[in-house]
């Protein structure tokens, strides 16, 4: 896996015969690696710009469907309210300008797997999550671009509630940022943990080389939730029970 954006260039159907693409797909396919990578895309209708995440096969071809981001990031990617006020744009510094994608509807498909794909703080969202694991994701990819943060809290926050949609919805996380850190989290049947990770000051060229058992777990997301909510009513009716004279 690459990070966000990591490809320097267009990519899709479209764009495979540029040189950068075609560059990519005999470094693939000489090699014989299949590759998840973030890169920007063309959204047809609107002709924008879009961020998204591709899988190439180990022949440097793309595998549909990709992935755009949907939850697009306030004043960095678009700015709220310009589709009401266009010339908001003209009063404000440069400002991304991209088209959104069609939500957590689609998996990524490789090999026989089906891979959850989220965008960096996409994976905040846990409707976001649980809509990947209702449409059978069997893990969940995350591509992350951290560097506007520095080395302070952010990345590690990030990482952590990242890793918390796969404790909710069980299901394994694999995690590659470019300057934050790249995670695998595995599912097991005693717990959930951060199983390596590149963290900051090393070297970003190195890579976690793992083989991953798939072991899918019951989702538990809705057991708390009722569970608090059916302790509440118990107390509601409690309370309400006149006691014995």
């Amino acid at each position: 896996m690459w990070p966000e954006t990591a490809f320097p260039a267009l990519l899709g159907e479209q764009f495979k015969h540029n040189e950068l693409p075609i560059a990519l797909a005999q470094f693939l396919h000489d090699r014989q690696l299949p590759l998840i990578t973030g890169a920007y895309s063309v959204d047809e209708p609107s002709r924008l710009i879009t961020n998204s995440l591709f899988v190439l096969n180990k022949d440097g071809e793309i595998v549909p469907p990709h992935y755009s981001k949907t939850i697009l990031l306030a004043f960095g990617e678009y700015i709220p309210g310009e589709q009401f006020f266009p010339e908001i744009r003209d009063w404000l510094p440069p400002t991304g300008h991209f088209a959104r994608g069609s939500g957590p509807t689609r998996l990524l498909n490789w090999n026989g797997y089906k891979m959850g794909a989220q965008i960096c703080y996409e994976s905040l969202f846990p409707g976001f999550s649980r809509s990947l694991a209702e449409l059978g994701a069997q893990f969940i990819v995350n591509a992350t671009n951290d560097s506007w943060y520095g080395t302070w809290q952010e990345p590690y926050q990030h990482m952590y509630m990242t890793l918390a949609r796969g404790v909710e919805f069980r299901r394994p996380v694999l995690r590659v940022t470019n300057t934050g850190i790249s995670t695998v989290s595995l599912a097991s049947e005693k717990s959930w943990s951060v199983h390596r990770y590149i963290s900051h000051g090393q070297d970003y060229t190195k890579s976690l080389i793992l083989k991953i058992r798939l072991l899918l777990l019951p989702e538990l997301f809705w057991l708390v939730p009722c569970l608090l909510w059916g302790t509440l009513f118990v107390l509601l009716i409690m309370g309400l029970k006149k006691p014995e004279s």
